[in-house]
C-alpha cells in the first residue's frame, strides 16, 4: 500500500483494486479497436450472420468445448454490426461477458484457414487488445469466420458517361449476404464493363490507329482539328479510370465467388443473359443456357490485345493532360503576394535564421575572445570558392544557428579556414 497525503487528506492507493477495475472497466459503455484491429463477436453469443442490423432473437450456437472459441467479423454497436466498434452492456444486443467482443489484429502469422462447401473459418493465434490498462496485447487462439467485400451501387444501375455520377461504395458482408448482392451487382458491373471496353476500343480505332498522327488539343496547326478536344480527353480518361476501378472488382468478385458458392447454381447470375436495360452481356455461358455462370474481367489470354491498345490510349490521352509538376506549383506560388515584413524591434517577434546565424557566431566569439569584426575588403577572398566546397560548408553554417556557443565557434572557424585561409 503506498500513501499520498495532500493538505490532511491521505489518498491510498490499492494494486490490487486498480488492476481489477481496469480489467472490467470495458463491460459497460462503448469501446473502440486500435488502428490495425478489427472487431469480432463471439457466435455463442450472437449466433452467426453479422451483418446489418443485430437480432438479438438469433438463436446462439453452442461452442466445442475442447476447440477453440468462435468469432465472426462484427461487433454490436447502437442496433447495428460495425467492424471497430461495441457496445458493453446487460442487453441481448450487447457485449455482456468479458470475450463476448474482442479486438483482434487483422491478420497472423499462425493461422491456416479450412473450407468446406463454401463455408470459410480461419484458425489461428491472434493478437488481441487487451482489456487490461497498459498491459499490451495477448495472443489468443481462436476460429475466426471472415466477411467478404463487395462494390455496390444500392440499387442503382453504373451510369459510365456521367462524369459526376459515383462508382458506389464498397462494403463487407457475411457470406450468405454477400451471395444475395452478387445476384444483383454481378450484371450492373458486367454491363459497365462491356460498354466501357466497347467505347474504348472504339475511340482507340479512331483517333489513335487511323494513320493520322494523334493531335493533343492546343497543338494542332491553324485551321486545323486536334485529334480529341479537351473536354473528350477527360472523357477518355475518365473512361480507362473506371474501367480499371471495375476491372480489378470483378476479379475479386469472381475468386470470391468460385470461393462461397457451395452449388454450381449459386456463382451463376442474370437468368436471361441481359441488364434490366436489355443490353446482352458478354460474361461466359454454358452451352445452349443464356444465364450467366460466370464474370468476364477483360484479363484473360484473349483480352491481351485490347489491353494492350487500351495502354497505348492511355499514353497519348496522358500526353494531352500532364499532371501539374513541382516547378509549375513553385512558380504558382511565387506570383502570390509576399508576407508584409516585421518590425526587427517589436516585442515578441522572432528572429529569422539567418539573424539567430549571426547572434550565435558573435556570441560564441566573444566567449572566446575571437574578433567580432567584420573581414575587411582587403582580407576578403578574391576568388568565389569551388562549387564543391560551398555546398561543404553551408551545413556547417545553417548548424551553427540551432547549437551551443562552443559549437557556433567551431562552426565559425571551420567557415573562416573553408574561405579565408
Amino acid at each position: 500500500m503506498f500513501g499520498v497525503r495532500h493538505s490532511d487528506v491521505s489518498i491510498q492507493w490499492n494494486p490490487v483494486v486498480t488492476l481489477v477495475s481496469a480489467c472490467f472497466s470495458h463491460l459497460e459503455g462503448d469501446g473502440h479497436c486500435e488502428e490495425g484491429f478489427r472487431c469480432v463477436s463471439r457466435i455463442s453469443k450472437f449466433g452467426t450472420g453479422h451483418w446489418g442490423q443485430v437480432d438479438p432473437g438469433k438463436e446462439k450456437i453452442a461452442e466445442d468445448a475442447n476447440s477453440a472459441p468462435v468469432y465472426e467479423w462484427g461487433c454490436p454497436f447502437q442496433g447495428e454490426w460495425t467492424e471497430n466498434r461495441y457496445e458493453s452492456g446487460p442487453g441481448d444486443d450487447q457485449c455482456t461477458d468479458d470475450g463476448d467482443c474482442i479486438c483482434i489484429a487483422r491478420g497472423s502469422p499462425n493461422m491456416h484457414t479450412e473450407l468446406e462447401s463454401g463455408h470459410e473459418k480461419v484458425i489461428g493465434r491472434f493478437e488481441t487488445e487487451s482489456s487490461k490498462a497498459n498491459l499490451g496485447h495477448e495472443p489468443q487462439l481462436m476460429t475466426v469466420i471472415p466477411h467478404y467485400f463487395m462494390r455496390t451501387k444500392d440499387g442503382a444501375p453504373f451510369d459510365i458517361e456521367n462524369p459526376h455520377s459515383g462508382l458506389g461504395v464498397v462494403k463487407e458482408f457475411d457470406r450468405e449476404e454477400w451471395l444475395l448482392k452478387y445476384k444483383e451487382e454481378a450484371p450492373k458491373i458486367q454491363g459497365a464493363l462491356d460498354k466501357l471496353r466497347a467505347a474504348i476500343d472504339a475511340e482507340y480505332r479512331s483517333k489513335v490507329q487511323d494513320g493520322a498522327p494523334f493531335v493533343c488539343d492546343g497543338a494542332q496547326p491553324p485551321g486545323e482539328e486536334p485529334s480529341l478536344t479537351k473536354e473528350q480527353t477527360q472523357l477518355g480518361l475518365m473512361r480507362v479510370r473506371r474501367f480499371q476501378v471495375l476491372a480489378a472488382d470483378c476479379v475479386n468478385m469472381q475468386d470470391t465467388a468460385a470461393k462461397l458458392a457451395g452449388r454450381p447454381e449459386e456463382e451463376s447470375f442474370a437468368p436471361s443473359g441481359k441488364t434490366e436495360g436489355g443490353d446482352e452481356l458478354k460474361c461466359y455461358k454454358k452451352k445452349d443456357s443464356a444465364e450467366c455462370q460466370q464474370m468476364n474481367c477483360y484479363r484473360g489470354f484473349e483480352d491481351q490485345g485490347f489491353l494492350d491498345r487500351l495502354q497505348l490510349y492511355k499514353t497519348q490521352l496522358d500526353s494531352c493532360s500532364p499532371e501539374e509538376d513541382t516547378k509549375t506549383a513553385e512558380a504558382a506560388a511565387g506570383s502570390l503576394p509576399k508576407a508584409p515584413k516585421t518590425d526587427k524591434g517589436a516585442a515578441g517577434a522572432a528572429p529569422s535564421p539567418k539573424e539567430a546565424e549571426e547572434a550565435g557566431l558573435k556570441e560564441a566569439d566573444m566567449k572566446e575572445g575571437g574578433n567580432t569584426e567584420e573581414p575587411t575588403e582587403a582580407t576578403k577572398p578574391t576568388e568565389e570558392p569551388a562549387e564543391g566546397k560551398q555546398q561543404s560548408v553551408q551545413p556547417a553554417l545553417l548548424g551553427a544557428a540551432f547549437c551551443h556557443p562552443g559549437c557556433a565557434h567551431k562552426a565559425r572557424r571551420k567557415y573562416r579556414r573553408a574561405n579565408f585561409l
